[in-house]
């Protein structure tokens, strides 16, 4: 069994320490891939269009998100994000893996436009008043985020409050657009999201860096694991080349199972990634592009119970990925007895002692029915290791997306329903 480096150097404290995550496998990497991405993600590292690989080096962006963070805690109790896909669901991942300090203020997302939910949500709260909220569009067109502002405004207005514009902050590129010109207009405080990041990369921009500030979290140690997943050039390569190994083999569904509850909301962010990222039709040179796989995120002992059946028996078509985490298998308190028959094997054990187990028994299961799996190992989930999480995957899709020769930062089958749902609205 493989596994990436197992020491690191902090370069905050300059000592050595056990690495954030590793990477665990009972097969090599196909070298040819491997050489493939080792080169690509070099080149990936060297291009100037691609600015979130550069993003722990641009302190004045996270010193303002730290400030104005700060500054929002001190009048508000609570923050409502208003963002759709990558300005939200990297926010959501963060903030549900990292536990915060007590006392901080809480947060919310409104991040579908299911009218339903969205006015029994805003009717319901009777805090209004001590609500900021947060407008988050890196293109500052996006028509959800506009509509929401809008009704939430008006709702404020009619109801006696303030008007929007003074009970919230911006969180997009500094260009003019809708957003930035209102924001201007009625000096709304705007947070820079580098032209050069884009959005479903942003999760360490103050796209997620100001509402961690804000619950409480460290940037200082964000940084540290951003710098620490920015060194791991070896570690990096073997996830990509595993990765382009399981299209080789034809297994066209690569599957997130993170045994540890707090990474649910993660799976729904690492989805995102890869989709938009790799799944394209043309190559950069206009050829017919590759196929990729589906990606479906799964968690814990839960999708044993939903999904485990389909990727044992089912087409032998799934590439597997584990998210192991040290602090989620520890086993807590000892079970003294039992209250029913059969159980008796777990006297004397904990509960993280069962998830170990099942977690154990779910890769042995499928590489017995010869389903591929991998797996990164972590000790907990905390600033810095969720931080180092993000930027590996971030660095190991793009990768993948140089080896490719696809354009992983544009998502133009996303831009056509836009185009068509505009257009519907304009003849009604």
């Amino acid at each position: 069994m493989s596994q990436s480096p197992d020491s690191q150097t902090s370069s905050f404290s300059g000592k050595p320490r056990a690495p954030l995550w590793t990477l665990r496998t009972s097969d090599s990497a196909d070298p040819k891939l491997l050489d493939k991405s080792q080169r690509g993600f070099k080149l990936l590292l060297q291009r100037e269009d691609v600015g979130f690989t550069r993003l722990a080096a641009r302190e004045n962006l996270i010193q303002t998100a730290e400030a104005r963070a700060k500054e929002v805690a001190r009048g508000f109790t609570h923050i409502a994000i208003i963002g759709m896909g990558g300005s939200s669901l990297g926010t959501r991942a963060l903030l549900a893996a990292v536990p915060r300090p007590a006392g901080r203020g809480s947060v919310s997302f409104l991040d579908n436009i299911d009218s339903d939910r969205f006015w029994a949500w805003l009717k319901s709260r009777n805090d209004v008043a001590s609500i900021h909220w947060v407008l988050t569009s890196k293109s500052g067109n996006t028509v959800e985020i506009l509509a929401l502002a809008d009704l939430i405004d008006q709702h404020l207005r009619q109801s006696g409050h303030r008007r929007l514009a003074t009970v919230s902050t911006v969180i997009s590129e500094t260009k003019d657009s809708p957003l930035t010109i209102w924001a201007r207009k009625e000096n709304v405080p705007v947070l820079e999201v580098p032209v050069d990041v884009g959005g479903r990369f942003s999760v360490l921009t103050a796209v997620g860096l100001f509402p961690a500030a804000y619950s409480g979290l460290r940037l200082d140690r964000v940084v540290e694991g951003t710098e620490w997943a920015l060194r791991q050039d070896q570690l990096v390569a073997q996830m990509a080349a595993h990765s382009l190994g399981s299209f080789l083999r034809e297994e066209w569904v690569t599957m997130l199972w993170s045994y540890a509850d707090s990474l649910r909301e993660f799976g729904l962010w690492w989805q995102q990634l890869w989709a938009e990222s790799l799944a394209k039709r043309t190559t950069l040179n206009g050829a017919p592009a590759p196929r990729v796989s589906t990606p479906v995120p799964g968690v814990g002992t839960c999708d044993q119970h939903s999904m485990l059946q389909q990727v044992i028996e089912g087409a032998p078509d799934k590439f597997v990925w584990f998210h192991r985490v040290a602090k989620c298998e520890e086993p807590g308190s000892k079970l003294e007895r039992t209250l029913f028959e059969g159980q008796d094997f777990m006297v004397g054990k904990g509960i993280g002692d069962l998830f170990r187990a099942e977690a154990d028994a779910t890769e042995q299961a499928m590489r017995e029915a010869n389903v591929h799996t991998i797996s990164l190992h972590g000790l907990e989930l905390d600033e810095r290791s969720m931080a180092a999480l993000f930027m590996l995957w971030q660095l190991t899709i793009a990768t993948m997306g140089e080896v490719l020769g696809v354009n992983a930062f544009n998502q133009p089958g996303v831009e056509r329903g836009k185009v068509l749902a505009r257009a519907a609205l304009s003849r009604s």
